[in-house]
């Protein structure tokens, strides 16, 4: 009998042992249950600061190449050189209403960076936004509120002469597919002429319709490839009026027969058409879009696309 008592626990001692093994080591592949898990729970409303980002981080909490394929390989693009080593690092879990959201730390040796990344409630990878830095180039600073009813606040500091600074902040509400759309942005800074803050300025733009088409100097309207063929990512910012009437819209829209283009927001009547043509977008609006603009101005008109800068090899 004790030797059967003694087998019994030499048999639970080695499962013990093969249970502590490293999630997706040796023959075990990591399971989503195991990525989540280096992830450390969380609830909204959540803050991420600079000052959070500069915290240092054990080595062995780095994102392995296992971890990573949860997500895209594309996560840093634009924000870091191809010649920099950038280490990731998980740092929160939240559910959330439309989607969950998992923040990543990207740390290289030029900035840390922090993303938000939305995944659909069965675990798969959306989208990512950009949401908060140590530092950029030009002095900005980035930081990140996400509050209880889900809209993203993304604020970006940067610092003028003397003890003056410029603060921008744009608000975001995130759709179930991981799209974004801005709902509004405050700023103090000085508005200086064809300065432009496209949050979908570092997306790719390989559709023939994809490009930034202008009307002046403060009105935009930039389209990015979707998904696939048949989507495309659009921010729409203009002013009328001596400044006096603004709007401001992004979204996802679908491509229709005739080069044309349609949006339809989820949370309201508001529509907006795209008629694509040689170097040409023409806009209208085709529902009640007053949540996004003054009630004096409407999202319309033509807009000529700006040629593409060619990158420096």
């Amino acid at each position: 009998m004790k030797r059967f008592l003694l087998l019994l626990l030499a048999i639970g001692v080695l499962a013990a042992c093969k249970s502590k093994k490293k999630p997706g080591s040796g023959d075990e592949p990591m399971t989503f249950e195991d990525f989540q898990a280096l992830f450390t729970p969380g609830t909204l409303p959540y803050k991420l600061t600079a000052d959070t980002l500069q915290l240092e981080m054990a080595d062995s909490l780095a994102l392995d190449t296992a971890a990573m394929r949860f997500l895209t390989d594309t996560l840093t693009k634009g924000d870091f050189s191809k010649s920099e080593k950038v280490d990731y690092f998980p740092l929160q879990r939240i559910p959330g209403n439309a989607v969950n959201y998992m923040v990543v730390k990207a740390e290289g040796k030029s900035q840390s960076v922090g993303y938000l990344c939305f995944l659909n409630k069965k675990g798969k990878y959306l989208n990512r936004i950009r949401v908060a830095n140590t530092g950029s180039p030009d002095g900005t600073l980035m930081s990140l509120q996400l509050d209880s009813k889900n809209v993203i606040k993304i604020s970006s500091e940067k610092r003028l002469s003397g003890t003056r600074s410029a603060l921008k902040e744009d608000f975001y509400m995130v759709n179930a597919d991981g799209t974004v759309t801005l709902i509004m942005t405050n700023s103090n800074g000085p508005t200086n002429a064809g300065q432009i803050f496209n949050p979908i300025d570092t997306l790719p733009r390989k559709n023939k319709f994809s490009g930034d088409y202008t009307s002046g100097d403060m009105n935009i309207v930039s389209i990015r490839d979707g998904e696939d063929g048949k989507t495309f990512q659009f921010f729409i910012t203009f002013t009328k009026d001596n400044g006096n009437c603004k709007g401001e819209l992004s979204g996802k829209g679908h491509y229709l027969a005739g080069n044309r283009g349609e949006y339809k927001d989820k949370e309201s009547s508001c529509g907006i058409s795209f008629q694509f043509s040689s170097g040409r977008v023409n806009i209208r609006e085709i529902g009640g879009c007053g949540a996004y603009r003054g009630i004096k101005c409407f999202f319309e008109g033509g807009f000529v696309k700006k040629a593409e800068k060619k990158k420096k090899k």
